[in-house]
């Protein structure tokens, strides 16, 4: 696995709906994360997981963890749109 991977896969069912889900994956410390996003009728299915001994502990033990829970928006987006930011921010806008 790459130390950062991100992929959206798009399906049509033979009843003609379209499915779309999003993951993430990522390394950090020796763990390995990973975010599924999948788009349901009314919001979005998310599944987070991470597995991995840590690396910078010596004797740690095994992380295996795995949680799963609804969300009105997409994480993976609003994420995104964070990390990119709006290119006007530093400009000093007046307050009133």
């Amino acid at each position: 696995m790459s130390e950062n991977r991100t992929e959206i896969t798009k399906e049509t069912a033979k009843d003609g709906t379209e499915s779309i889900s999003y993951r993430k994956e990522w390394k950090k410390n020796g763990i390995n994360h990973s975010k599924q996003v999948r788009k349901v009728e009314g919001g979005y299915i998310v599944t987070e997981s991470k597995y991995g001994t840590p690396s910078d502990e010596e004797g740690a033990e095994y992380v295996d963890e795995r949680k799963e829970y609804v969300s009105t928006t997409n994480p993976l987006d609003k994420k995104k749109d964070e990390d990119e930011g709006n290119m006007f921010d530093f400009i000093d806008k007046p307050t009133f």
